[in-house]
């Protein structure tokens, strides 16, 4: 029986090659979708699910309130880790990271300088809490004393070689600082959301002596009890934070925490399951960028979809040629075949369909896995394709795909009654004719959805790229690791630079736009409200440099002592509720600690100017309040400076080899490293661009594997309305006439599609817009041009079958009948 039936189902197949053809491609580029999608689902599902506790293991989040609005991050003040171990007796243990954005360490090894970049500060409990093995030394020392450091095992393999790298000294170039290695540990797996080569002792930052709870500064992680409850331990927090932070909110602040937090100030902590960070957690200072769920639901969705417009093919086709198959179906009933045998038959031809697709599909995603990384932002190894635990998935692929695409077409085919079938073919002609064009319907309104999709994402992106940002991001370049010139070298440094051809403009400051900015805290002399920003210590230049605009006074200027003079940006002027022109000559009162050398003494500073808005952030942040400080007083804080150069339009390879020649005169055992802040600017939409490249490919290739059925569709109508066509053209018929004809059915369904699916991707877009404070608005004329899109292809698939048969000679159609 199944040799029987094997036999029937090939020679089907390969009588109808043409169709057999269109079903196995559009198969294999559905089926090759969704086994690509599965292991880039698999992999983001995997982060951080391989620590030994980590279902226990909580990091804490802060939202920080201000009047009116809010910010969320993923640092907190660094001592309560400390104080919830001691008064919540759910917590067993806990453990503080710190990481700091562009921080590097020049470290010297012998005749060789190495530049790193991957620098974490950890607790010495951190091989406790997190499963990282540590493959020498003792993971509850080794992190113990000030100046220890632990490598992964590649990044002592790349300054020690096969030596053993315990009790070996790192040179530290910038501080004159060593570092002494006590342990080495196992790279970390991609799928995590921690990030080091270098893993250094906390007790070696001096700043945690002091005790904090209000400035954000570490990575927090607990470690519940079994059973414990991490509700309960959020519902706690409130009250830790009024007990603990009271004191410094006066002191800082000036008021109580009570009419600090009337004023709209806060601290709200939670907890975040650390499985759940790397895909649910997106704040503000996170270690590394995070994925996002979202963005998993749509990769599922897309892949089911077009797996799902692949099958659509396969039964629309099985179902319009039924009329062919109906004799067959007579012809075996009559010969004592049970409908179950013919159902069977059916299946089993879907099923061979779907089972070589498959295969075909799997050499498909091994060929374009580069292609698909690169597509994602991803690095996934051939060897995830080879893995048992995903082979074992493939002929359940191939399962449901047979079931898809051949459940409904074999129990219509072999429900014929054989009276009515013998009698003639119009019958079976009609059967399914409703369904086809429900099919149809669904499969453009799916490409017109990514149409309209991939359309709004290109927009928002160019807007994100080309907006007025309140600054020129061109030709502008970033001297990194300048911290490592003294203040006098800075400045000299700084004034060759101005001297050298295709330097137009030179400046310093301790962050450039789309970098983390630290927060500063400014009230009036006697006031009680304060005003908490975002902080840039800048010098004369870089307004200038930075091409921003001044709306009132004056920037810093050399002919003037400004070491107590501060710039804002109107939406500070508008928090503070000052007039813009009224804010300049203003006095505010700073207790932060690193703008007051003077201890116990707050100083007093002065606005001497307002900047125009600019976009120190994403369009995903509205623009809040800046305060811009003079860094004759604030460097000597400790904050590493950046030094931005403004290039001419010409020669820009020619003035880089300048400066670097510059800095190696200067700094020559230093790393010369630069970067444009256009590029830079670039990453902070990295996301979105990958977003946009994968709703562009997934359209092509749902629109392409839609054409494949409606191209089928098609001819299999001209082929059975042949004696029609031939006889409408011996009566007169033009070509454009008959080619309307046939056209015209389609793309009444390639319409409707259009007007389903719209609504459908204005509400989707709509709601991914809303993660932009700054977007665009969803304009009528995008729905039409997806419409036009959609129609001129559909148009151009069936033209294609259409031509052919309006230029087809009527006497070889009407003899053919």
């Amino acid at each position: 029986m199944w040799k029987s039936y094997f036999k029937i189902v090939s020679r089907h197949l390969w009588k109808n090659r043409s169709y057999t053809f269109i079903n196995l491609l559009g198969l294999t580029v559905g089926i090759a979708c969704c086994l690509l999608i599965l292991i880039y689902v698999q992999d983001e599902l995997s982060y951080d699910k391989w620590h030994d506790d980590g279902d226990r293991i909580y990091r804490m989040a802060l939202e920080r309130k201000y009047p009116g609005r809010s910010r969320n991050y993923a640092i907190i003040p660094q001592s309560y880790g400390a104080t919830i171990k001691d008064e919540f007796p759910e917590v067993e243990d806990f453990c503080r990271l710190f990481y700091f954005q562009g921080a590097n360490m020049v470290i010297k090894q012998g005749s060789q300088t190495f530049e790193e970049n991957q620098l974490m500060w950890a607790d010495s409990n951190f091989f406790q809490l997190f499963n990282v093995p540590l493959l020498a030394g003792d993971e509850s020392t080794a992190l113990v004393k000030p100046n220890t450091v632990v490598l992964t095992e590649s990044q002592a393999e790349k300054f020690f070689g096969s030596e053993n790298p315990i009790g070996k000294v790192l040179d530290i170039a910038q501080n004159n600082q060593d570092l002494e290695v006590t342990g080495v540990c196992a790279d970390l797996p991609d799928q995590t959301h921690l990030a080091f080569n270098m893993l250094i002792s906390s007790s070696t930052l001096g700043f945690l002596q002091q005790p904090n709870y209000i400035n954000f500064s570490a990575y927090t992680y607990l470690l519940l009890s079994p059973n414990a409850d991490p509700a309960q331990v959020e519902a706690k927090l409130p009250d830790l934070v009024t007990k603990y932070a009271s004191g410094q909110v006066m002191q800082q602040f000036g008021v109580n925490y009570e009419a600090y937090q009337k004023q709209g100030n806060g601290y709200i902590y939670t907890l975040q399951a650390l499985p759940d960070i790397y895909l649910t957690s997106n704040l503000e200072a996170e270690i590394k960028p995070p994925g996002s769920m979202e963005r998993i639901k749509f990769f599922v969705l897309i892949a089911g979809l077009i797996l799902l417009i692949a099958c659509i093919n396969f039964m629309n086709l099985s179902t319009a040629r039924s009329a062919g198959r109906a004799r067959e179906v007579g012809i075996r009933k009559t010969l004592g075949s049970g409908r179950h045998q013919l159902t069977f038959q059916f299946l089993t031809e879907a099923f061979l369909n779907s089972l070589v697709s498959t295969v075909l599909a799997y050499g498909l995603a091994l060929a374009l896995l580069q292609p698909f990384n690169a597509l994602t932002g991803k690095d996934l190894p051939i060897s995830s394709l080879l893995d048992w635990r995903y082979l074992l998935l493939i002929p359940g692929i191939a399962v449901l795909t047979g079931l898809l695409s051949g459940t409904y077409p074999a129990f219509f085919l072999s429900r014929f009654k054989p009276m009515e079938v013998l009698r003639g073919r119009l019958y079976a002609t009609k059967k399914g004719a409703g369904l086809r064009r429900v099919l149809v319907v669904f499969q453009f309104g799916v490409s017109v959805f990514l149409i309209i999709s991939t359309i709004m994402v290109y927009r928002q992106m160019s807007f994100a790229q080309n907006k007025a940002l309140g600054f020129n991001k061109s030709q502008l370049l970033t001297v990194q690791n300048a911290g490592s010139l003294t203040a006098q070298q800075e400045e000299t440094f700084k004034e060759e630079l101005r001297k050298l051809s295709g330097v137009e403009m030179v400046s310093g400051c301790s962050s450039q736009p789309g970098q983390q900015y630290f927060g500063m805290s400014f009230r009036p002399p006697g006031g009680e409200e304060s005003t908490t920003g975002s902080g840039l210590i800048v010098d004369e230049d870089y307004i200038e440099c930075m091409e921003m605009e001044m709306v009132a006074g004056r920037t810093f200027s050399r002919e003037f002592m400004d070491t107590l003079s501060i710039v804002v940006n109107e939406a500070a002027v508008r928090e503070m509720e000052l007039g813009t022109t009224d804010a300049v000559g203003t006095r505010l009162v700073s207790s932060d600690a690193f703008l007051n050398p003077d201890e116990n003494e707050p100083s007093v500073y002065t606005i001497i100017g307002v900047v125009k808005d600019f976009h120190f952030q994403s369009l995903h942040n509205v623009v809040s309040p800046l305060f811009l400080v003079h860094n004759q007083r604030s460097f000597t804080a400790g904050v590493d400076p950046l030094i931005t150069v403004r290039l001419g339009a010409t020669d820009l390879q020619q003035t880089i080899a300048g400066i670097e020649g510059l800095w190696k005169q200067f700094l020559p055992d230093m790393p010369f490293n630069y970067q444009f802040l256009d590029q830079e600017w670039a990453q902070l939409y990295e996301k979105e661009q990958n977003m946009q490249q994968v709703y562009s490919v997934f359209s092509l290739l749902a629109i392409f594997i839609a054409c494949l059925g409606l191209l089928a569709l098609a001819a299999y109508t001209v082929e059975t309305r042949t004696k029609e066509i031939g006889i409408r053209k011996v009566l007169g018929a033009t070509t454009g006439g008959i080619i309307g004809l046939l056209s015209r059915d389609f793309l009444k369904l390639v319409l409707l599609s259009i007007v389903i699916a719209s609504p459908f991707a204005w509400w989707t877009m709509r709601e991914w817009l809303q993660d932009f404070a700054y977007r665009v608005s969803i304009e009528w004329w995008v729905f039409v041009l997806a419409g036009i899109i959609a129609i001129g292809i559909a148009f151009l698939t069936v033209s294609l079958q259409s031509v052919k048969a309006a230029l087809a000679n009527p006497v070889k159609s009407l003899r053919s009948e």
